[in-house]
């Protein structure tokens, strides 16, 4: 059975725009679920991190700093400050969100050694990312539209 040239043209379109809402669909889901990423790096002296894990209620982020003389403050979606240390060479602390949204952990490396940070957060995409999601399935159903039109002609 040899297919014409419009029924493949049909098939390859339809194929697209449901592919197209396929992995937007699944995208966005994914994108809306906290995942656990490492948050290990090194600070030269003088140098400032700035760490901002978008949590869900009841996440954790894990942080240890050791090494040089730092200052760290961490504070909630609101800027409201969680908590603050300066002028420290060793910290462990426990975060668990108590608001949704995008904390902000900020250290400052005021020492004349190299600062360590090892730990992880659950964090979630942002959602600027979310919109480059909905216009994919936008796209999936524009073409899948087009394969219809092109199918009832």
């Amino acid at each position: 059975m040899k297919l014409s040239k419009r029924k493949k043209t049909f098939y390859a379109l339809l194929a697209a725009g449901l592919g197209f809402i396929f992995i937007g669909t699944v995208s966005a889901i994914y994108n809306s679920i906290p995942v656990e990423v490492s948050i290990d790096n090194s600070i030269q002296p003088d140098k400032i991190d700035i760490i901002t894990p978008n949590m869900n209620i009841g996440n954790t982020a894990n942080i240890t700093l050791t090494g040089s003389s730092f200052n760290i403050t961490i504070a909630d979606p609101d800027r409201k400050i969680i908590r603050s240390d300066n002028d420290s060479s060793y910290f462990h602390y426990i975060l668990v969100a108590k608001k949704e949204g995008e904390h902000t952990i900020t250290v400052k490396n005021v020492g004349n050694s190299q600062l360590n940070i090892v730990g992880s957060a659950y964090t979630k995409g942002n959602p600027i990312a979310f919109s480059g999601q909905l216009m994919l399935i936008v796209t999936g159903v524009i073409v899948t539209g087009l394969s219809l039109k092109l199918k009832n002609r």
